[in-house]
């Protein structure tokens, strides 16, 4: 059994609208220590459809994201809340809207690999507001949003004040 089939079986045994990066353990487990181990495979499994829970489609972009549950569900309350609970077969076919498709994919990257930097360098003073619209749209935790706080204090305040 793969290792993300392994953290699935677990989370089956969770409510998974219950969950939150501010729950404190899953079968023992502090959530925060499973989201490190989930970045650390996560180049791995990044669009990887052979692994995948589902194909994800997004408005506005053409192409299908491959996901998994275990990733999404732990840093996105729009994926705990909204789409998890109403898709539960294996294999489907989901489809959403998000505020600016084109900034989804390095939201989508940072859940699974956690790489702050990577993130940090997609940002622009043309796009950082339209990230952070997304960042709230999809319910993400404090570790994507500061990254964007980051960016707006060190790139757009600075430039203003100058």
């Amino acid at each position: 059994m793969s290792t993300a089939s392994s953290i699935s079986s677990r989370f089956q045994k969770i409510r998974c609208s219950k969950l939150s990066t501010t729950a404190t353990l899953i079968d023992g487990i502090p959530v925060t220590f499973i989201i490190s181990k989930l970045h650390q495979m996560g180049p791995n499994y990044l669009d990887d459809k052979s692994t995948s829970f589902a194909e994800l489609y997004v408005d506005g972009i053409e192409r299908p994201f491959w996901i998994h549950k275990e990733w999404l569900i732990l840093q996105s309350r729009f994926f705990r809340e909204e789409v998890f609970e109403k898709v539960k077969s294996h294999n489907s076919i989901i489809h959403i809207k998000v505020p600016s498709p084109e900034n989804f994919e390095s939201l989508l990257e940072f859940l699974y690999d956690g790489n702050a930097d990577k993130l940090y360098d997609t940002l622009t003073q043309d796009n950082y507001y339209n990230v952070w619209k997304n960042i709230e749209f999809l319910g993400l935790g404090p570790e994507i949003k500061a990254v964007c706080i980051a960016f707006y204090q060190n790139q757009v305040e600075l430039n203003t004040r100058t």
